[in-house]
């Protein structure tokens, strides 16, 4: 079993404070399992686990949740999209009381070359935008894509994101090589200062578990 984190009065305001965190990945058979910790400055190992996330499998509509433990009933924020079998990439974060506090969107166009995202506030203003970060390497997974086989033989390609606001890169998220499950380290430059670092995190999860990776 989990060790509990902190208490959300601890959790939430180290969030807040972070420009750094690790997301572990952890298969399950019924679902994918997430830690986010805030790892010291240069490294690539998980700190103390502030948050976790589970994602059932075979859901009609996604409902991800960040709970201070696995075990915990109650949640801090959560994932859900905007309908049933969501086919439009559009992705509600709602705090613990359900109130949106912003959405994640697919820009289909643009990701049939490479995955592009955009991240908005409550009243649909854009934060900031994030896209695949290699070319190449997002047009060989897609080329990969349309043959099953082969694409399973490209898992070790780097699946690393800029994040972008104004036209300037502001952020970076990135796969830790070498690692037998996925880690992922998310770092936050200051241009995304004022932004809520909940978005940012439902962002991180869901780069992996809404794209069914």
């Amino acid at each position: 079993m989990n060790a509990p984190a902190a208490g959300p009065v601890d959790v939430l305001p180290a969030i807040d404070s972070s420009h750094g965190f690790l997301i572990q990945q952890v298969f399950r058979p019924i679902g994918n399992e997430y830690r986010i910790s805030v790892p010291a400055p240069g490294s690539t190992e998980e700190g103390e686990p502030l948050l976790y996330v589970k994602q059932k499998k075979m859901k009609i509509k996604e409902d991800i949740r960040f709970r201070l433990s696995l075990d915990d009933p109650a949640h801090l924020f959560m994932i859900k999209s905007k309908s049933v079998f969501e086919v439009r990439g559009r992705h509600e974060v709602l705090d613990a009381d359900g109130h949106v506090i912003g959405l994640l969107e697919k820009d289909f166009a643009k990701s049939l070359v490479r995955s592009h995202w955009h991240v908005r506030d409550a009243a649909g203003t854009e934060l900031f935008e994030a896209h695949e970060a290699s070319w190449p390497i997002a047009i060989v997974r897609r080329v990969a894509g349309m043959f099953g086989e082969i694409a399973s033989l490209l898992t070790f390609l780097p699946f690393n994101f800029v994040f972008v606001r104004e036209g300037e890169p502001v952020g970076t998220y990135r796969r830790v090589m070498g690692k037998l499950r996925d880690r992922y380290v998310m770092e936050l430059g200051p241009g995304l200062e004022g932004v809520d670092r909940r978005l940012v995190l439902a962002f991180a999860i869901g780069l992996d578990a809404l794209q069914d990776r």
